[in-house]
């Protein structure tokens, strides 16, 4: 199936945003262990602790893809390196590192990655070749499908990782989804719902399957990417500074265009 959206839309919806985005992207980490693994040297983590979070992690993700084929030739420092980016860089600490390290190994070989933990395994891909991937997690889908379903901008939106943003959590932009595309709900006859896969079935009608999610994603924001920073030299090739602006706005900008778009539309008085 050939998904369909609206570039033009999307882009106009995250201009408004993409200026600020060295002071909207908070995300610090620790880098000790860069240092004790072989990753970087003295000299580049010190460079690296001087900057502010957007500084640090694009300089990170610049540095380790361009160092990835020195880190290849010793599978030691390279499974370091992808367990660092999991479990320091973005906190998910809870994991077995052998069955990771086999979940980042098949993320890299296929073409279509598994949906499982993929927002841990797209990490590694966003790092290691930004210019070909991009993470894949709750909040990054989120603030796209928000501006898809706001903007009118496609049909067919993208499954969400497991969550644990409360705010998140609260506007739970699978309900709004649900709601605005509602005729697709609609049993002929209520017995319908006594099935258990009544929503999974009607969810099909609106939502990207998880076995393309990642490729169209993918493709998705390449095609955002190259419209949103043109003629912007720096940017124009790394895929990561959209993934960091959705990032970014996910649980701010967007809850409040959320909260608002709901006032507007239901002319409730705050006062």
């Amino acid at each position: 199936m050939e998904y369909q959206y609206d570039i033009n839309k999307i882009v106009n919806y995250l201009s408004k945003h993409k200026d600020k985005l060295p002071e909207l992207y908070k995300w610090p980490f620790k880098t000790d262990k860069l240092l004790e693994g072989g990753i970087l040297t003295k000299k580049e983590i010190e460079e690296l602790n001087s900057k502010t979070d957007f500084e640090r992690t694009v300089s990170l993700k610049n540095l380790i893809s361009q160092k990835f084929e020195h880190y290849k030739k010793d599978l030691s420092i390279l499974n370091k390196l992808y367990l660092w980016i999991i479990k320091d860089w973005g906190g998910i600490r809870a994991t077995d590192d052998h069955k990771t390290l086999k979940l980042i190994n098949e993320f890299l070989e296929s073409e279509k990655p598994d949906f499982k933990r993929i927002a841990s395994t797209s990490k590694v891909g966003s790092f290691i070749n930004p210019e070909k991937y991009i993470i894949y997690d709750s909040r990054v889908a989120y603030a796209l499908n928000w501006t898809i379903l706001s903007q009118e901008a496609g049909k067919y939106f993208f499954p969400i990782p497991n969550w644990r943003n409360t705010k998140m959590g609260a506007f739970d932009i699978n309900v709004l989804i649900r709601l605005k595309n509602i005729k697709k709900y609609q049993p002929e006859i209520l017995e319908e719902l006594d099935h258990k896969r009544f929503i999974y079935n009607r969810d099909k009608h609106v939502f990207i399957s998880q076995n393309d999610a990642y490729s169209e994603l993918q493709k998705l924001i390449k095609n955002i990417h190259s419209e949103l920073w043109r003629g912007d030299a720096e940017k124009k090739d790394k895929l990561f500074y959209t993934e960091m602006l959705l990032f970014s706005i996910a649980d701010r900008e967007i809850i409040m265009d959320i909260i608002n778009s709901v006032l507007i539309k239901n002319n409730i008085d705050l006062q």
